[in-house]
């Protein structure tokens, strides 16, 4: 079903736990939490290499937070932006 141009696809190519490129410059890991919320399971970002942000870290589950520190590993956290950040001096 397309709504405004725009197709709705159930087919997603991933496997649980593994970091794999979404774009460049971005990873996704897939938490194997699958419900109607959250398809086939929270997906996790990891943006940039080297210095890098992770966004929506998914649930507290302990296969899924090792593979994102496995993905992660030699990485360092990227400092916070935007005005909370500055006032702290970030």
């Amino acid at each position: 079903m397309a709504q405004d141009g725009i197709p709705f696809t159930s087919e997603m190519d991933f496997a649980y736990g593994a970091a794999a490129e979404a774009a460049p410059g971005v990873r996704r890991i897939v938490a194997e939490n699958p419900s109607p919320f959250t398809f086939h399971g929270t997906n996790t970002y990891i943006v940039g290499a080297g210095e890098v942000a992770v966004i929506d870290p998914g649930p507290d589950d302990p296969a899924h937070c090792r593979a994102i520190l496995r993905a992660v590993a030699g990485d360092r956290p990227a400092r916070p932006a935007g005005p909370a950040a500055a006032r702290r001096g970030g």
